[in-house]
């Protein structure tokens, strides 16, 4: 929610306390790579989404692999 308010410090607080409790959860390094891209943080938006897409890849989830992917294929001009 606070994403969509563009409260993004306290979005980052509340993805960085569900990767706090599970470092596994593939979701909120999506997200922060979202905010990231966002602000205009590049290098820390492809940081989150290989995170993301690693994790996503790990567990089978092929769709949300693929947003990741696409995302960091568009980042990185390829």
């Amino acid at each position: 929610a606070y994403y969509d308010l563009k409260k993004y410090d306290l979005a980052i607080a509340d993805y960085n306390k569900a990767i706090a409790l599970d470092q596994n959860y593939a979701h909120p390094y999506y997200s922060l790579g979202l905010i990231a891209e966002t602000t205009g943080d590049i290098q820390t938006a492809i940081k989150n989404y290989e995170k993301a897409a690693a994790l996503y890849q790990q567990q089978g989830d092929d769709i949300w692999y693929q947003n990741a992917m696409s995302n960091l294929k568009r980042l990185k001009g390829y």
